[in-house]
This record gives structure tokens, C-alpha cells and sequence, in this order.
């Protein structure tokens, strides 16, 4: 057998800086079974192309170099245009080979993208590694009834496409292989790794990166990974019908139990061997730890401490993450024991210091005061806090943005936000997926308000356009016209940004007031409460002032 996998670049705005896991775990896996693999990762080639997308020439001499059996390419929904532009091309040179997708960009929502990429011949649905595994044997002996294998969603001639039965979330993450480093580009993502959130990180000679967490028990709104609580495979599996799907994903996990895991790790044995490797075959002298969120467990974090510090890494091998406030705030000596075994920073998504907005939109389980406790907690420790905010979530307000832009001013803070991206496969996607579509289409708005009609087949072409359009959007972070705010439009989240970075609260809160001079709408109307940074409130005070007396 011969596999070819092949990544495609991200968000060519920034520098290749993480290594493709779900490749090179997958490319161990056919190492494992004694076939013959090869990477193809554009996102680290653009590196010689001055960060520019590889020329189709490349790929076409790569893709044709040899006959493989199957291809396979993947990344999460800000890959989806690159995938598109360039499906045609592999299925070109490649055109007896098995075209398989996976990943967040096709995993989410496959029956439309087999519309959308007609190249493509399968899609692996959520995590791949054992599904990957039993469709590689079936084609190994010489076989093709995929039927059998679970986990995926296959194109049929007749009926358009067929699931297979679902797959069960793997139980013992331990089993899982380490990414088959040596095909990697592992100069160019050392040179670029990392997230240089402090001195560490930013002096580290040799940076790499790595995951081990599969979830997250946050479950926030905005986010895929929605704590492996399966959202996606729900509506997928239930044709939109959340509680329908569920039944059936409940059935495939029931085995292994893993259904009701809001999220999994391997052994702190597996985590620390893993670095080791790092250090002894390449030298890597700090890591990220991609994890959504180490201190959710803060028995598993203890323990992989512990043994960190045990087995001498914490002096050679520096290392940050991911954590979240609750968890902080119920055991803050975690900070501390994680920073006596290496830790050199800790990024925490904050989201918001509204109350309001953390409660009814976010759905993270953390409150202000839990970020509060955070950032003194971390300051009392010697370490920097690292946080992102995002704002334009569904219910949010002037007075609630002033609640976030306080709290930076309290705590001495400069953050640029993030406007909230209702990517595919998150609980907001689904919520809100028609109000995204319209936002795309005017006539998808104009007969949902009942102003028009037309038949089922033009209604779908129309949302299916309306749907590539999102996702080609999806490939920039910085560049998107969708929204799921009930208030602003992204013209004005794009204004609220930048005077929100720049703390510029006089701009921001006179907006308001012309705003709600203009509209009379309430989501610009300030409360009292924050007259205090409004020089409008100021001037109308001072002037009432003096015409009193």
C-alpha cells in the first residue's frame, strides 16, 4: 500500500508554526503496518515560496511521482478554500486513487461538502486514527467493502452518499502513535514553532509543539471541539435533529464508555515520553502543549509536573499552554506547581468580563470573578497572564464591551480581541446557521421573511452557495463578513475592535452616543456606570453646571 497525505496551508498571514499531528500520526500508522507513506504538507512549503500557496507545478510533480493507493487530506474549516482550489488538480494526476477527506473542514458537515468537492471519494467523520486503521486493512487485502467500517461517509453513485455506522471516540488515547516526525518539514516548524509568549519561548533555540488532549470540558459555544460532546456528530447523524443523532452516537460510544467524557488524555508517562523525544532526536529545548485546556485535570497536570520535574525536563526543556479560570480559582497552587517544573506561560480564553455575555453566549462556566482570580493569582506567581477576549457574541452590548474594556484598564492590560466566527461544527454554527446564510444571500433573508418562494432544489442550490462562500471566508481569521451578533454589523465590530485595543474609550463611548442618537436603539445606550470614561457625559455635566449657576 501506498498513502500519501497531503496538508494544505493555513492562514498565510502568519508563519507555518505547528506541526500537522493529524498527518504524521496517521503516517506512523501505516509505518506500523509496513507500507510505504509520504507527507506532502503545503502549509510548511510555503516557507520556500516566501509564504506564498505552493505552485500547482509542485504538486502536481509530487501528487503524479507516484501511484497511490490512497490520498488523504485534512485541516480544520480554514482550510476548506485551499482543498477546493485544489481537489481537481490531485484528482487530475491521481485519478485511480482512493480521494479521502478529514478533519474539521469536511468532518462537520460531509454530505454538503461532497457537493461542494466532487473529487473527493470518502470522508473520515471526527477522530480518524482507528477508522483510518481499519479502512487502510480493507484496502491492504485487496478489498472494497467500506461498508463495514465505521466512521464514514461515503459517495454513492445512486443515492448521492451513505454513513457508515458511527464510530466510538477512542477510549485509551495511549494507543495512539507518535507522529512520524522524521516526515515531517521539521526544520521549518522548529524555526517558526510556538507561541513566543515569553522570554522562554521567545529565546528557545529549537521550539516544537504537540497535543495529547482529545476535548475539553468547557464546552464553550464558539468552539468545535464543544468538549467532544459530539454536537457535530449529532446533527450529522440525526440529519439536523440534535436528540435523533444522539441516540445513535450514544450507541457507538456505549462500549468504551466515552460518550459522556468531556475530555480525555493519555498517561502523564505518554506526555513526558513524548517530549523526551523531542529532546533526544532533535534537541527541542521548549514546547507548546496544544491541550484546549491542562488545567481542567488537575490530578493528570500534578502528576505530569511530577513526573516532568522527575525525569530532569524541567531544566532543559521549557514548555507553556493552555488553562482556563474556573479551575485556577478553585486550586491556584496549580500555577505554582506547574511553574516549578518548566511551565513559562499559561494562555487563558477570557472571552469577556461581562457576566452577562460569559452566562448567556460563551456557556463556559466562568464568571469575572473567576478572571480576576486568574490574573492575581498568576501575577503573585511571577508569571505573565496571557489572555484572549473576543467580542460581536450574540447578546452583547456597548455596556457589556465597557465591562471587558474596565477590566483591561483595571488589570493593566493590552489585548487586540478576536470578533467571534461561527465556524462549522460549533453550537452557534448550528443555532444560527439560516441567519449566517442569509447574511450571504439576500434572497435566502427575503424568503424567510416570506416575501418570496421557490422549490426545495433552487432553495438548496442557494444555501449551499451561500455556504461555500462562509467557509471560503473561514481561511483568514481577519477576514470574514458573517456575524451572529444580534446588534452590531462587522463594520461596526471592526471599529469597536480597534478602539477597544487601543483603550480608546472617549471614541468608543462617543460612537455610542451618536449611534444612539441617530437609532435610539438600547444596545448603544450606556449605563451611568461608565461616565466615568465618557467625555460627552462630562461636557453635558459640566455645561448643565455652569448654566445652573
Amino acid at each position: 500500500m501506498k498513502v500519501l497525505f497531503i496538508v494544505p496551508e493555513i492562514r498565510l498571514d502568519s508563519s507555518p508554526n505547528h506541526f500537522p499531528f493529524w498527518a504524521g500520526i496517521l503516517a506512523a500508522i501505516v509505518e506500523q503496518k509496513g507500507g510505504q507513506v509520504g507527507i506532502l504538507d503545503l502549509n510548511a512549503l510555503r516557507a520556500k515560496y516566501d509564504g506564498k500557496q505552493v505552485p500547482s507545478h509542485v504538486i502536481a510533480k509530487e501528487v503524479s511521482s507516484e501511484k497511490w493507493d490512497l490520498i488523504g487530506i485534512g485541516g480544520l474549516t480554514t482550510t476548506y478554500a485551499r482543498i477546493k482550489q485544489i481537489s481537481p488538480l490531485i484528482r487530475k494526476y491521481a485519478p485511480d486513487s482512493l480521494f479521502v477527506g478529514g478533519g474539521g473542514w469536511s468532518s462537520y458537515n460531509p454530505t454538503e461538502i461532497f457537493e461542494l468537492v466532487p473529487e473527493l471519494d470518502q470522508i473520515v467523520i471526527g477522530e480518524g486514527e482507528e477508522t483510518f486503521s481499519e479502512l487502510y486493512d480493507e484496502m491492504d487485502k485487496g478489498g472494497k467493502d467500506f461498508e463495514k467500517v465505521k466512521g464514514l461517509c461515503i459517495r454513492d453513485k445512486d443515492l448521492g452518499y451513505k454513513f457508515t455506522a458511527p464510530r466510538a471516540l477512542i477510549a485509551d488515547l495511549n494507543t495512539v502513535p507518535y507522529p512520524a516526525y522524521d516526515l515531517m518539514e521539521t526544520e521549518i516548524y522548529f524555526k517558526f514553532s510556538s507561541f513566543n509568549a515569553s522570554a522562554a519561548s521567545f529565546n528557545s533555540k529549537k521550539r516544537a509543539s504537540t497535543v495529547w488532549e482529545r476535548g475539553c470540558p468547557r464546552g464553550c459555544t464558539f468552539c468545535s471541539h464543544n468538549g467532544m460532546s459530539r454536537i457535530d456528530l449529532q446533527n450529522i447523524y440525526g440529519e439536523g435533529d440534535r436528540k435523533a443523532g444522539e441516540k445513535l452516537v450514544r450507541i457507538s460510544d456505549k462500549e468504551n464508555d466515552t460518550f459522556q467524557l468531556p475530555a480525555r488524555w493519555p498517561t502523564p508517562e505518554y506526555a513526558v515520553n513524548n517530549v523526551k523525544l523531542l529532546k533526544e532526536k532533535f534537541d527541542v529545548d521548549f514546547v507548546s502543549i496544544l491541550d484546549e485546556n491542562m488545567t481542567s485535570n488537575l490530578k493528570w497536570t500534578k502528576e505530569f509536573c511530577d513526573l516532568y520535574v522527575k525525569e530532569g525536563l524541567d531544566k532543559i526543556v521549557k514548555w507553556g499552554t493552555l488553562g482556563d479560570a474556573p479551575s485556577v480559582a478553585v486550586k491556584p497552587e496549580i500555577i505554582e506547581i506547574m511553574r516549578d517544573s518548566g511551565c513559562a506561560y499559561i494562555s487563558f480564553g477570557f472571552e469577556s468580563a461581562s457576566d452577562k455575555v460569559l452566562n448567556e453566549d460563551i456557556g463556559k462556566g466562568q464568571y469575572r470573578f473567576h478572571l480576576q482570580k486568574t490574573v492575581d493569582t498568576l501575577k503573585a506567581a511571577k508569571m505573565t497572564p496571557i489572555t484572549t477576549f473576543m467580542i460581536g457574541n450574540m447578546h452583547e452590548n456597548i455596556n457589556d464591551l465597557m465591562e471587558t474594556v474596565d477590566f483591561w484598564i483595571q488589570n493593566g492590560a493590552s489585548i487586540d480581541p478576536f470578533i467571534c466566527t461561527p465556524y462549522v461544527g460549533s453550537p452557534i454554527f448550528y443555532d444560527n446557521k439560516d441567519f449566517l446564510l442569509q447574511q450571504y444571500d439576500t434572497k435566502l433573508k427575503l424568503i424567510s421573511e416570506g416575501k418570496g418562494k421557490v422549490d426545495e432544489k433552487t432553495l438548496h442550490k442557494w444555501k449551499l452557495s451561500a455556504l461555500d462562500k462562509f467557509m471560503t471566508e473561514c481561511g483568514d481569521a481577519t477576514q470574514y463578513t458573517a456575524t451572529v451578533s444580534q446588534y452590531f454589523t462587522i463594520p461596526e465590530l471592526f471599529v469597536i475592535k480597534e478602539f477597544m485595543y487601543k483603550q480608546d474609550t472617549t471614541r468608543l463611548l462617543q460612537m455610542a452616543h451618536r449611534k444612539y442618537d441617530e437609532t435610539g436603539l438600547e444596545q448603544w445606550n450606556h449605563n451611568e456606570k461608565w461616565n466615568k470614561y465618557c467625555e460627552v457625559c462630562e461636557a453635558k455635566k459640566e455645561l448643565s453646571l455652569k448654566v445652573t449657576t
